[in-house]
């Protein structure tokens, strides 16, 4: 009777029997699997991997998908097991509150912290930490590091305007605000002398709210160093009849000049349509446009707007 049995099962996993579409859409637990009534068998088939212990997703939702679209997947799978009081930190943590990190961190890999040593998340694709007394925040179905704690432990493995860039977007509201000035100063004092606290007191005073790009934050770095005044960010234009006609990403109202960074999707939709227009409308208004690109060095910038600055009346 054994052999049959076996016989069985090997056709099953060689054409694995449809799973329900709850299963299907997203990785799963086996404790999921269970109670939708899915034989064990079934689990070992083909069309599915153990991406973590425990965890099967199915192997359709990786075919062709991009490394960020796999590393949602990894967040997915990884929180179908996800223990109580456990939570994504660091760089998972910030990716998925949408705060920027090097692409050298973009790996596709959890940082899971747990809050006690004992218990220090380990497995493949896992850096497994401790953070007892941690805070944590459910964002969008993920439980993560509080956001202002995470800036914190961001300090450990950024540099100071990476750091920035992090603590900009975490003040600012677009999309959302995930954490007031005021709660980084907190936590920044609560931090003490330990890992990261230079660079903290470093990057703080230097943070800006209203900032929608981390390459906007580079900007007015360079431009602050250079010893250039510093500009009002996304800030609204209006005519002479009070309509607004632009929301500039860094302005100099006195000198009537902006800056604007050009993303990588300019050129290439819609919206490419909507500036030409705008910077049109702007440049008959008496408005200089300073225009950034990837492709533009740090000293390419200072002298580009300190020209423009120059050319409208700023005497430095």
């Amino acid at each position: 009777m054994a052999a049959p049995r076996c016989s069985a099962t090997l056709a099953g996993m060689r054409n694995p029997t449809p799973l329900p579409p709850a299963l299907e859409a997203a990785p799963f637990s086996v404790h999921q699997a269970d109670a939708h009534g899915i034989p064990r068998g079934r689990l070992r088939a083909r069309d599915l991997t153990a991406t973590f212990r425990a965890v099967r997703v199915p192997l359709a939702l990786l075919r062709e998908a991009s490394p960020e679209r796999k590393f949602w997947i990894l967040c997915q799978a990884y929180r179908a097991k996800l223990p109580k009081g456990w939570f994504f930190s660091g760089a998972t943590a910030a990716r998925i509150l949408g705060v920027p990190v090097p692409r050298r961190l973009e790996v596709l890999e959890v940082h899971v912290s747990a809050p006690t040593p004992k218990l220090r998340p380990r497995g493949r694709h896992v850096r497994g930490h401790c953070a007892p007394g941690a805070a944590t925040r459910n964002f969008n179905g993920h439980e993560v590091r509080e956001p202002a704690e995470l800036w914190c432990e961001l300090a450990t493995v950024l540099t100071l305007d990476e750091l920035i860039q992090a603590g900009d977007r975490i003040i600012s509201d677009q999309p959302v605000r995930l954490a007031s000035r005021e709660r980084l100063e907190q936590v920044v004092r609560a931090h003490g002398g330990r890992r990261g606290a230079r660079l903290l007191r470093e990057a703080l005073p230097q943070l800006r709210e209203n900032v929608w790009s981390p390459k906007e934050t580079w900007v007015r770095l360079v431009l602050l160093r250079a010893g250039l005044p510093e500009p009002a960010r996304n800030r609204d234009i209006y005519d002479a009849r009070g309509k607004r006609v632009a929301i500039g990403d860094l302005v100099y109202d006195e000198y009537m000049t902006l800056v604007e960074y050009e993303g990588e999707r300019w050129h290439a939709d819609a919206q490419s349509i909507i500036d030409v227009d705008r910077f049109n409308t702007l440049s008959r208004l008496g408005w200089t446009i300073v225009r950034i690109r990837r492709h533009h060095t740090a000293e390419d910038v200072e002298r580009m707007v300190r020209a423009a600055l120059v050319a409208n009346g700023w005497r430095g």
